[in-house]
């Protein structure tokens, strides 16, 4: 059930949250699926509805900084405190944090971990919700465990979707960023765990240590899901995929080196248009951005996906951009998707 979000419907989902419920959230980064952090039996009703390895830890949302203390410990270690410090000017905003848990939090959120990833929002339906809870709110994307991120309503209760756990969906229109959070470990070595809108270049720059200092590898293996703790979501090999292959092609990619080499049903999802005698070669063309702009293509990537994964093609070729600034971003959770076709 999707409602418009008005005083009423937020009341509805504080109360349906507050009696371990799940329901799907708005956010600014993809839409979430909900639950009271602090309610380990309604955290794992999460990890059933999306088939979710209770090794892959969980982000909790808190409604401002003032409430960070509902989920990390409080007060943080001293250096941990400055951190927190030097970065509070990017919230509320796309930016999760990983650092010691607080004591109300349970195992189900940290997959055992003693950290936990803590982030506040910027999504204003988002944050009116958690206003009106007493607690924190888990909420990992709304979709199938690796399955394309939902980014709008409808994502989480059509056909891939997770309709049948969600008590209700609050519709906060499209998610205006389009991919999930930076993740960043916080501590004496600060990491960068996933790329995301914050850039790992705006972090250095707040941290006042070199970018290189975050180590952040784009082809960070993860550990086998089913027997080791992630140490953050969005660690997994493969995520964010469709079901159809999908074909990274190279940077600079010719009209000729682009083209189908037979006559399959292949889409073809473009970063900037393309020239008609090079769109004429794909049964389907998902245009992100009219002139290649970045955060055009990252808000509009996981529609695409989706769209272009429920049209019955045999195949989806994608752009790629070089991973810089808010590509690395872009890049990570491509390279995730196209996991599974390049190992077949």
């Amino acid at each position: 059930m999707i409602l418009p979000a008005t005083d009423e419907t937020i009341r509805q989902a504080a109360e349906r949250l507050a009696a371990g419920e799940l329901i799907g959230l708005p956010t600014e980064t993809v839409y979430g699926l909900a639950a009271n952090a602090w309610d380990a039996a309604a955290v794992t009703k999460i990890f059933a509805a999306k088939s979710r390895p209770a090794t892959n830890p969980l982000i909790v949302h808190v409604a401002g900084i003032e409430r960070l203390r509902d989920a990390l410990q409080w007060p943080p270690p001293p250096i941990i405190g400055q951190q927190i410090d030097a970065l509070s000017d990017l919230w509320p905003g796309p930016l999760t944090i990983v650092g010691p848990r607080g004591s109300k939090i349970p195992d189900e959120v940290t997959a055992g971990k003693t950290t936990v990833a803590v982030r506040i929002p910027a999504h204003p339906v988002a944050r009116r919700l958690l206003q009106a809870c007493p607690f924190p709110l888990a909420a990992p994307s709304a979709n199938r465990s690796t399955y394309i991120s939902p980014t709008l309503a409808e994502h989480v209760c059509d056909a891939s979707g997770l309709g049948h756990a969600v008590a209700l969906v609050i519709d906060g229109g499209p998610c205006t960023h389009g991919v999930e959070s930076t993740i960043l470990l916080l501590g004496q070595q600060p990491r960068l765990l996933r790329p995301g809108s914050i850039t790992a270049e705006r972090l250095a720059e707040r941290l006042r240590i070199g970018v290189e200092e975050l180590q952040w590898q784009p082809q960070t293996p993860s550990a086998d899901p089913a027997r080791e703790a992630l140490l953050a979501p969005g660690m997994l090999r493969e995520h964010y995929a469709p079901a159809t292959p999908l074909v990274l092609l190279p940077l600079a990619v010719t009209d000729r080196r682009a083209a189908p080499a037979d006559g399959r049903a292949i889409g073809r999802i473009a970063f900037q248009r393309l020239s008609p005698h090079e769109a004429a070669r794909y049964r389907i063309v998902e245009t992100l951005s009219d002139r290649g702009d970045l955060e055009e293509v990252a808000r509009h990537l996981f529609a695409a996906l989706r769209r272009l994964d429920a049209a019955g093609l045999s195949e989806i070729h994608c752009d790629t951009c070089s991973p810089q600034g808010l590509g690395q971003a872009i890049m990570d959770r491509l390279t995730r998707a196209a996991a599974r076709t390049r190992k077949g």
